[in-house]
């Protein structure tokens, strides 16, 4: 863990987009029904596939913001 807490939470923003791509590339070779289930069985019913777009976006949107900042 390094002294700065931003970085610490950028490495595991970076992680945490790299398992929501494999994530994602798993369900892409589910059947249509396991698919179903899997989207049926999330908490807020999105599929890997948003998920992993949206921790692409954020990822982007944050760097974005902090490379103003610095």
């Amino acid at each position: 863990m390094s002294m700065n807490h931003m970085d610490d939470f950028l490495y595991q923003l970076k992680k945490y987009m790299e398992y929501t791509t494999e994530l994602r590339s798993s369900y892409e070779h589910l059947s249509e029904h396991e698919k179903s289930l899997v989207v049926e069985a999330s908490p807020t019913k999105n599929s890997p596939e948003t998920i992993a777009k949206q921790a692409y976006t954020w990822h982007d949107d944050l760097f974005e913001r902090l490379n103003k900042t610095r």
